[in-house]
């Protein structure tokens, strides 16, 4: 069950991080651990408050895509979900294993630093092209299917994989956002019976969705300055020394 002030902070945490390349499930981890309770029904609502917020502003090219009479919209739909299959198939064959990382700091930390190492790599990374051929979405649905686990950032693992291959910043940004958008809807579908059963009670959750769904909105524009900027590698950094404290830190725990 979670309170009203819990639900207040991960709501928070969620709309700040979850776009941001700093790892949403590794934060919501720590707090939960932190608060002595682990909730994936309620993260994963946040999760789908979240990426309503990819409708609201990328809402033109959601709908762009379906126009099937154009064949390019039909090609980045199967880009799209040729991306998804690494990410279900570990999800669905290692759903256990990863849960169990979540109440770990030693796993935490030592996947923040990964995460960490990853965005960093992106400042060496060159923009060659404007489209994603058909292994650059195997490669980008590898490193999804990598940040499954709790600190290894989602988007900051797919949009620094898409600009490894080369990929123009705005072509990298849209389609790690656009991605993310039938994954966690699977997810919610997922654990939408789990989190009825908790009944974790109405006003917290439109207080929990409200709050991650504008701070949500507000990361990305940030985020997509960030990048435009060339600062994005810089979160990498933040990931490193979070994962080195909460690595520390297990030891103390």
């Amino acid at each position: 069950m979670v309170s009203f002030l819990e639900a207040l902070l991960l709501s928070i945490i969620q709309g700040i991080t979850e776009w941001l390349p700093i790892s949403s499930s590794g934060h919501l981890a720590i707090l939960h651990n932190i608060f002595g309770v682990q909730n994936l029904a309620f993260d994963v609502f946040l999760h789908f408050a979240s990426v309503l917020a990819v409708f609201f502003i990328f809402w033109r090219d959601i709908i762009k895509l379906f126009n099937f009479k154009d064949k390019e919209n039909l090609r980045y739909i199967w880009l799209l979900i040729l991306a998804l299959i690494p990410a279900a198939i570990v999800g669905i064959l290692f759903k256990n294993q990863i849960a169990s990382f979540f109440s770990s700091f030693f796993y935490l930390g030592v996947f923040f630093m990964i995460s960490g190492i990853i965005v960093y790599s992106t400042k060496f990374s060159v923009a060659k092209k404007e489209k994603p051929s058909w292994f650059d979405s195997v490669f980008i649905g590898v490193f999804q299917a990598i940040a499954i686990l709790p600190g290894i950032s989602r988007s900051g693992a797919t949009i620094s994989s898409a600009m490894f291959r080369g990929l123009q910043k705005e072509a990298a940004i849209k389609f790690s956002f656009i991605m993310a958008i039938p994954l966690i809807l699977g997810a919610t579908a997922i654990e939408s019976k789990e989190l009825i059963l908790e009944n974790p009670g109405f006003l917290i959750l439109a207080m929990s969705f409200v709050i991650t769904f504008l701070i949500s909105i507000i990361t990305i524009k940030i985020l997509i300055k960030i990048i435009q900027n060339r600062r994005f590698y810089l979160f990498g950094i933040y990931n490193f020394i979070l994962g080195l404290a909460v690595f520390v830190w297990s030891f103390f725990v």
